[in-house]
């Protein structure tokens, strides 16, 4: 029988929880064609990962376990639907789908720590054409013209920009796994 958790491991618990949301809904989003699906399934999901709260054990693969739970939801919510909805994918597709999403999102946290250290590495213009892409409101047509630069050449920079972060990131984490 499991132990139930302390404050402490629960608030840790909580962090966790809303540290993998963005991981959840790929996941999930992967295996359901609706977005409207998806979110109500990311929120049985949710009370699932707290019902079962004590029957995790804190330090181990937090990932793995919500994304097990996540993948019920969906079988589950599929069995539902079955009766008047048009399956989209076989079981077998569907468990291709899982394994490539995980894959792919599974080490997001990982992927995080790699893009913070490249980004120690890029110059001040473009820290701020990055920031200004992800964190404000303001379009990137206002950004070039207050840059004094056109929107195709900011658009390009920005793409080489991406691409550049990308490959610094896959950098990042190949040297982590040798």
């Amino acid at each position: 029988m499991e132990s139930p958790l302390s404050a402490e491991q629960e608030e840790e618990l909580v962090n966790l929880i809303a540290q993998q949301q963005p991981v959840l809904r790929v996941l999930i989003r992967a295996m359901v064609p609706g977005r409207a699906d998806c979110e109500d399934i990311l929120q049985e999901t949710n009370l699932v990962l707290w019902r079962k709260r004590d029957s995790y054990e804190m330090g181990t693969n937090f990932n793995a376990w919500a994304g097990t739970i996540a993948r019920f939801q969906v079988m589950a919510w599929r069995k539902r639907s079955q009766a008047n909805r048009l399956q989209t994918f076989d079981d077998e597709v569907l468990e291709r789908l899982v394994e490539s999403t995980c894959e792919r999102w599974g080490n997001l946290p990982d992927r995080r720590q790699a893009l913070r250290k490249c980004m120690q590495g890029i110059s001040e213009d473009n820290r701020s054409l990055i920031e200004h892409r992800y964190f404000t409101k303001s379009s990137l047509a206002d950004f070039a013209k207050a840059q004094g630069q056109s929107f195709a050449s900011v658009r390009k920079k920005l793409e080489r920009l991406r691409a550049s972060l990308r490959d610094c990131i896959n950098r990042q984490l190949a040297q982590e796994t040798d």
